[in-house]
């Protein structure tokens, strides 16, 4: 008998290991069942919720020779897409899902990627977390980004800058966001700047902007037809917006963007 359970030793052994493996691919395929190729459309995603602490963290482990989307993208998948420790394992995605990995990459790319400097060149700047918040002019609508304000309430007194190195897609006058810029960046996102007195030049549509340049000035247009002033307190509005699988263009949110680069301000001279 003795020897008899001797034999059936190694019996179980086989088994816990496989049993043990099995449990490991179940658990790896139930953490890559979160991603989709739409993964980039729903609300974990677009509130972009990365702590400026994650970020600088990030930054630090690419110039190490790492991706930095690839890092940013493990981090909010594994940490429920509000990661408070950056965890860099990737492998699930990459064996089940490395379609959808990439391409929710890219989509965070577009976001973070080409990222360079506050938009207001100003320690004195405030803004909160707005973003989706109803507002009712031109009907029932969501805020689709964030409002920074500065402590000199006077139109034109603020420079805006641009956070990216981009191109010019979009200028000119809209009811809601009076004269607005929007440049897109070299990852595809689309930073929208409305509100603006005035602007730094006359630009044209095409047109290459670098990190930096001078876009305009904070004021308060907007809300009527070209020239309306006046309707709600000077401040700037920022949008980020990216293209999603299915050709449509979604806001995510900019707060958690300007958190992070809060610190990288130009110092201008007004």
């Amino acid at each position: 008998m003795k020897s008899g359970w001797k034999r059936l030793i190694p019996v179980y052994f086989v088994l816990l290991t496989a049993v043990m493996y099995l449990l490991t691919v179940i658990h790896e395929r139930s953490r890559a069942s979160v991603l989709q190729m739409n993964t980039c459309e729903g609300e974990d995603f677009r509130k972009q919720e990365l702590l400026p602490e994650v970020y600088e963290e990030i930054r630090k482990l690419s110039k190490s020779g790492g991706s930095f989307g690839e890092l940013l993208t493990a981090a909010m998948l594994n940490g429920n897409f509000h990661p408070k420790t950056v965890c860099t394992d990737r492998e699930p995605y990459y064996h089940y899902k490395r379609k959808e990995f990439d391409f929710l990459k890219s989509c965070y790319e577009a976001v973070w990627a080409d990222l360079i400097y506050f938009p207001i060149p100003s320690g004195d700047i405030s803004y909160e977390n707005t973003w989706l918040d109803s507002r009712d002019y031109g009907g029932n609508r969501f805020h689709e980004g964030t409002d920074l304000f500065g402590k000199v309430e006077i139109p034109g007194y603020y420079p805006v800058i641009s956070m990216t190195d981009g191109t010019v897609e979009q200028i000119g006058w809209l009811p809601l966001g009076g004269y607005r810029i929007g440049i897109r960046s070299a990852h595809g996102g689309y930073f929208y700047y409305a509100h603006l007195s005035e602007y730094e030049r006359n630009f044209g549509e095409g047109e290459q902007i670098e990190a930096g340049d001078i876009l305009g000035y904070m004021g308060n247009t907007g809300y009527g037809a070209e020239g309306t002033v006046g309707q709600f307190p000077v401040h700037l509005h920022l949008g980020i917006y990216i293209n999603t699988s299915s050709g449509e263009e979604v806001s995510v949110n900019p707060y958690w963007v300007l958190r992070a680069i809060h610190k990288n301000i130009i110092n201008y001279s007004y």
